[in-house]
């Protein structure tokens, strides 16, 4: 199978979840042995993963509160390297997150594949969505920041995806990323079993280093990034435990509305200032 990026030649690295996971011999970019099509996101980001438990979220409006927090949080630590003003948020699902840097003064859209959560931000938090992926998404606008919060692992077409990002954005505009860390110590120790290896919702697995080559490689500069703080509800932190080790009883005492701090290193952020 050829490279989603470089188009070069691939080998087996390991099988997770019954899917090859391939490195690229040329690039080095990991991705998962999966045919990209463009009904792959409604498909594999149905009310299931938002509501089903497995590989995405056993109820995602439970975690509005502290998605929220996170996109305000997000706000303050970009406000250093650029002003509030137009954004498009990619991957949005009901729009906790925007609403969170609107909170800061930000204004803008999101696009999400999922016809549910897109009803529901705009019905029940007011906010301005459109069903559809990056991929596909056509618009006149051009915008101050691109945000791909926990998006990124999952374009079928990730080089079309940076380019139309890259297109989207105004003259030294801003693209926002956070994403899992192939190269971080949990991922290495982990090996075949780190929670991300989970093809086919997670098509894409990044390392710090060789996002910033590609980006930069691609008419990006990077400006900033870091380990971001994080939480997780019980709930969330059951159903993930699950998906990976099975239904072990002792999981059961998680309590579900618990908020407990995200452990591993395994997560980045980085914001790229377009050239």
């Amino acid at each position: 199978m050829k490279c989603s990026f470089c188009g070069g030649r691939s080998r087996k690295v390991f099988t997770a979840k019954g899917y090859d996971v391939l490195d690229c011999a040329d690039c080095a970019h990991r991705f998962a042995g999966v045919e990209p099509t463009a009904g792959h996101a409604e498909v594999h980001y149905s009310d299931e993963y938002f509501n089903g438990g497995g590989a995405g979220y056993s109820d995602y409006a439970a975690e509005a509160e502290l998605l929220t927090k996170r996109g305000a949080m997000y706000a303050d630590l970009i406000a250093p390297y650029c002003m509030p003003g137009e954004m498009l948020d990619v991957g949005a699902a009901a729009g906790y997150l925007l609403k969170g840097f609107s909170q800061k003064g930000w204004k803008g859209v999101g696009i999400d594949p999922n016809g549910s959560m897109v009803s529901l931000a705009k019905h029940k938090l007011g906010l301005d969505l459109e069903q559809g992926t990056l991929e596909t998404y056509v618009t006149d606008k051009k915008f101050d920041l691109v945000s791909m919060i926990q998006v990124a692992a999952h374009f079928f077409d990730p080089e079309l995806s940076v380019q139309k990002a890259r297109d989207l954005l105004k003259p030294s505009g801003h693209l926002l990323i956070e994403t899992w860390d192939r190269g971080s110590l949990s991922a290495r120790i982990l090996g075949k079993h780190w929670h991300e290896y989970s093809p086919p919702t997670v098509l894409h697995w990044y390392s710090k280093a060789w996002l910033k080559f590609y980006l930069e490689s691609n008419g990006f500069e990077r400006v900033a990034g870091g380990r971001p703080s994080k939480k997780i509800t019980g709930g969330h932190i059951r159903s993930l435990l699950k998906y990976r080790l099975g239904d072990i009883s002792l999981l059961n005492l998680v309590p579900e509305r618990i908020e407990l701090p995200y452990p591993a290193e395994d997560l980045f952020w980085a914001l790229y200032r377009k050239r």
